[in-house]
């Protein structure tokens, strides 16, 4: 078995397709029990899966025997269950505070959150609070925006990160500046 490992990882370093469909049906199932049991829906664990397998092609390395492999590869899905969970905190964070925002607005309440949410989006030049809106409000993905703005999705998490610390730092200064 060790050498079978050591065959397989040094094809998944030189991409070999052969490589890559023995790993999938060895080691898919282990992934995706791992995320899994270490917090991942269900529903989740398939794209943490996927993030993994981009790890292993990023970082891969010759392994000599199989707990060797399999614990740098429980390593990689911990990682990804962090970065998935890091992400969907940062998103919904923002979209609560969006939904809040558009009821405010829907009921003509005319609460002091939604003022302050207005006065802290106007403090974005108009393509960033466009970026904003599409992301949280209209559900667009990082990869649709990315082809719209023919930027990396990289490039756009990116942005999508200063703009919530602006929004942040925005909304701070009208918490501040005006009466509760």
């Amino acid at each position: 078995m060790d050498e079978e490992i050591s065959t397989m990882t040094q094809g998944l370093s030189r991409c070999d397709e052969a490589a890559w469909r023995l790993f999938h049906e060895r080691f898919y199932p282990m992934l995706h029990g791992c995320a899994v049991s270490r917090g991942a829906s269900v529903c989740d664990a398939p794209a943490i899966v996927q993030g993994v397998y981009l790890r292993v092609l990023r970082h891969a390395k010759t392994f000599q025997d199989k707990p060797s492999f399999s614990a740098w590869l429980a390593c990689l899905v911990r990682c990804e269950v962090i970065d998935a969970a890091r992400k969907r905190g940062r998103r919904s964070w923002l979209n609560e505070r969006f939904q809040h925002w558009q009821m405010t607005g829907t009921t003509g309440d005319g609460s002091a959150v939604q003022d302050q949410l207005d006065e802290a989006m106007e403090g974005l030049d108009p393509n960033d609070r466009s970026l904003i809106r599409r992301f949280y409000l209209d559900g667009w993905s990082q990869d649709d925006l990315a082809g719209e703005h023919r930027v990396s999705v990289k490039a756009i998490e990116s942005k999508l990160a200063r703009l919530r610390k602006r929004l942040r730092k925005n909304l701070g200064k009208t918490t501040t500046q005006a009466p509760i």
